[in-house]
């Protein structure tokens, strides 16, 4: 008897859970922001935008190579489909909402 294994993205539904995917991007960016205690730079929220999507499960996610697609480039596979996703708007953001935070809650800024 020849038993046929399935694949992990066989498993996988068609679409991803769209509130999952936003729950653990939530999540990671606040518990990465919440033990900084002043400014973070833009390569640390794209550092921890990867990390985060790549927890997303059937994600594969690897950097696109600038000279193909440009800078901040993201590429992400699931179930042999590919988004190309680009992180400047969405850092540069996090970063102002961030820098905001820091400047209305002076107990988070650095200790001289």
């Amino acid at each position: 008897m020849v038993r046929k294994l399935k694949r992990v993205k066989d498993k996988l539904p068609d679409i991803p859970d769209t509130g999952e995917m936003k729950k653990i991007i939530f999540h990671s960016i606040l518990s990465y922001l919440s033990k900084q205690n002043g400014h973070v730079s833009k390569m640390e929220i794209k550092d921890i935008l990867f990390d985060s999507i790549s927890l997303i499960p059937g994600f594969r996610v690897e950097w696109g190579e600038i000279q193909k697609f440009g800078k901040s480039k993201l590429l992400v596979n699931y179930k042999d489909k590919l988004l190309v996703l680009d992180l400047e708007e969405i850092s540069n953001m996090i970063l102002k909402l961030w820098d905001h935070y820091l400047d209305t809650h002076p107990h988070h800024k650095p200790h001289k």
